[in-house]
């Protein structure tokens, strides 16, 4: 008979911190134009996308992915080359 090993997802979990990448409304950058962008950085689909946008024109911000540090600093960066607001948070 076969014994399984436990497996700890918590350490597992744990490996990597994350971080959010939160995306500020600003009066400047028209919907289409922050949609396209979220789509091009994340490939987020349109309809999330536009999700996002949404929720931070209402809100003020919007977290548009949670991911490692390296990748959601690049993603910040790729956001702000595009004329947007955003920066990065740990979880």
């Amino acid at each position: 008979m076969q014994t399984l090993e436990a497996v700890d997802t918590d350490r597992e979990l744990q490996l990597g911190d994350m971080y959010e990448v939160i995306l500020y409304n600003d009066d400047i950058n028209l919907v289409d134009h922050v949609v396209k962008s979220l789509v091009k950085v994340f490939g987020h689909t349109e309809h999330l996308a536009a999700k996002i946008t949404f929720e931070a024109h209402e809100r003020g911000n919007a977290i548009a992915a949670v991911e490692e540090q390296e990748l959601a600093q690049l993603h910040k960066d790729q956001l702000q080359t595009f004329g947007l607001t955003a920066s990065i948070h740990k979880v």
